[in-house]
C-alpha cells in the first residue's frame, strides 16, 4: 500500500533514502485550502508528516541501515488522530464485461480480486466498490467479502446483455452464451466489516427515451438504459454523508455512430443528471458526492491521441454518419471531428461546470484494453487524494506491448483511490 506507484504525495525511493522530504501531493493542487478550516489544514500537514516518516523508515528496514531516533520520533508525533483517520475512504471503480473475459478457473479469479480489492490489508482495501457491466444474477464479490447494497438490474432500470449490445452478434459471441439474457446492471458493493455504513441507497434513471434510426449499416433501436445506483454512507465521528455513485454513461461502438443526430446531447445531459439528482437529495452543506464510473472517453481529445484514431476508423468511415454529416450541414472531415469532440468530451465539460473536480487524470495511465482512460471518478467539491492506484485485470490490445498481468478478468483496469473527505 505504501508502494510510490502512482502516489501522488511520495517522494521517490532515492529521496526517502537520503532523508529529502516528500513533495506536496499534486492532489492538493485542486483543493483550495481557504476553503479548510484550521483543524482540515493541520490535519493534512499531520498526514504528510507521517506519511514521510513512514517512507524513511521503511527504506532505511529495507537497506538494512540502523532505524534513527529522530525518524522513529517524528513518526509518533506525527500520527493522524483517530478523528482524522476516521474521514478516509476507499472507493474503487471495477467494469466486469459482463463477464466475457472472466477466466473459467474460478478459485484464480477469486484470489485476483482479492489482491486487486485489497481486502485483506485493511488500510488499504476498498471500502465500496462501484461495479459497471456486472449481471444481476452473478456476484463474485461476495465471496471476496463484499455485500450487495445497490443494483439497477434488481430494481428494474436495466436490460438485458442482449438488448445492451443491440443485439450484436460478435458482442454476445464474446459473452457466455448463459448470459445473454442475464440483466446487464451497475452494483455497488460495501466492505463486510467497513467502518462505513450504508444510510439509504438506490437507483435513478439517467437516460432518455430515444429512438436510434438511421440505416448505413447501423444498430437500430431504443436506446440502451443508463442509470446511476447510489449509496448514502456514513461513519461514526465524520462530517456530513458521502453518496457514492456509480454510472456508465451511453457511448461505445455501437451509440458512437448516432453523435450527429439523437446522441448529440445525451453525453452531456446524464451527468447532469446524477449532478441534479446530488442537489436534490443531500440533506446538509457538507455532505459529499463521489460519482464513479465508465465515461466512454477519455477527458482530453488530441488531434493525434487514440479518440482521433478511433474516429478515423471507427466512426467516420460509418456510412450512416456521412449520412447524418451531409444532413446536418457538415461539409468538411474538420467540422465533422469537431463535433465528434464535443460530443466525447461534454460528460467532462458538465461536471466541471458544476463546479465538480477530478480525482485523478492521465497521470495514473490507461483503463481501457484498447489504451484509454475511460474510468472515471469526480467529487462535488475539492477533496483531498491520498492514494490513487491502478489495478491491472487487462492487457493492452494494441501496439504490442508487454502483458500487465496472466490472468485477465476484464477489459478494463480497475482504480483505487483513498480520498480524506
Amino acid at each position: 500500500w505504501l508502494k510510490p506507484t502512482h502516489h501522488r504525495s511520495c517522494s521517490t525511493s532515492a529521496d526517502i533514502a537520503a532523508g529529502r522530504p516528500a513533495p506536496p501531493p499534486k492532489a492538493m493542487v485542486a483543493l483550495n485550502q481557504r476553503q479548510m478550516s484550521a483543524p482540515t489544514r493541520r490535519g493534512v500537514e499531520a498526514r504528510r508528516k507521517f506519511r514521510t516518516a513512514v517512507h524513511m523508515l521503511q527504506a532505511q528496514r529495507r537497506l538494512g541501515r540502523p532505524r534513527h531516533e529522530a525518524a522513529e520520533r517524528a513518526a509518533a508525533e506525527t500520527q493522524v488522530s483517530d478523528h482524522e483517520r476516521t474521514n478516509r475512504l476507499v472507493v474503487m471503480t471495477l467494469n466486469l464485461q459482463y463477464f466475457s473475459s472472466y477466466p473459467d478457473d474460478g478459485e484464480a479469479a477469486r484470489e485476483a480480486l482479492k489482491q486487486a480489492t485489497c481486502v485483506d490489508d485493511r488500510p488499504a482495501a476498498a471500502d465500496i466498490i462501484a461495479v459497471q457491466e456486472g449481471v444481476a444474477d452473478v456476484d463474485v464479490l461476495g465471496a471476496v467479502g463484499y455485500d450487495l447494497v445497490a443494483c439497477s438490474g434488481k430494481a428494474g432500470e436495466a436490460q438485458t446483455v442482449r438488448e445492451m449490445v443491440y443485439n450484436d452478434g460478435a458482442a454476445l459471441r464474446a459473452c457466455p452464451s448463459k448470459l445473454h439474457d442475464s440483466v446487464l446492471c451497475n452494483q455497488l458493493y460495501l466492505r463486510r466489516g467497513s467502518a462505513w455504513k450504508v444510510e439509504e441507497s438506490g437507483v435513478e434513471r439517467i437516460s432518455s427515451d430515444l429512438e436510434l434510426k438511421g440505416g448505413g449499416d447501423r444498430c437500430e433501436g431504443p436506446l440502451a438504459t443508463r442509470s446511476m445506483v447510489w449509496a448514502r454512507l456514513r461513519r461514526p465521528g465524520s462530517e456530513g454523508s458521502v453518496y457514492v455513485m456509480c454510472t456508465h454513461i451511453s457511448g461505445g461502438r455501437f451509440e458512437d455512430q448516432y453523435f450527429v443526430q439523437q446522441l448529440a446531447d445525451e453525453r452531456r445531459r446524464q451527468p447532469e443528471r446524477c449532478v441534479d439528482f446530488f442537489e436534490r437529495r443531500r440533506q446538509a452543506p457538507e455532505d459529499t458526492a463521489i460519482l464513479v464510473g465508465d465515461f466512454n472517453a477519455l477527458e482530453e481529445y488530441a488531434a493525434d491521441g487514440p479518440m482521433h484514431c478511433y474516429f478515423g476508423f471507427g466512426v467516420a468511415p460509418s456510412g450512416g454518419v456521412r449520412a447524418d454529416a451531409e444532413a446536418a450541414g457538415l461539409r468538411s472531415p474538420e467540422e465533422l471531428e469537431a463535433q465528434f469532440k464535443e460530443y466525447m468530451v461534454s460528460p467532462f465539460a458538465a461536471l466541471r461546470g458544476a463546479g465538480w473536480s477530478f480525482a485523478y487524470g492521465k497521470e495514473i495511465g490507461v483503463t481501457s484494453c484498447f489504451g484509454h482512460l475511460v474510468d472515471h471518478m469526480a467529487t462535488s467539491r475539492p477533496v483531498e487524494v491520498d492514494r490513487c492506484d491502478v489495478k491491472y485485470l487487462t492487457n493492452q490490445k494494441v501496439g504490442n506491448k508487454p502483458r500487465d498481468t496472466e490472468l485477465p478478468l476484464t477489459d478494463h483496469n480497475a482504480v483505487k483511490v483513498a480520498f480524506f473527505l
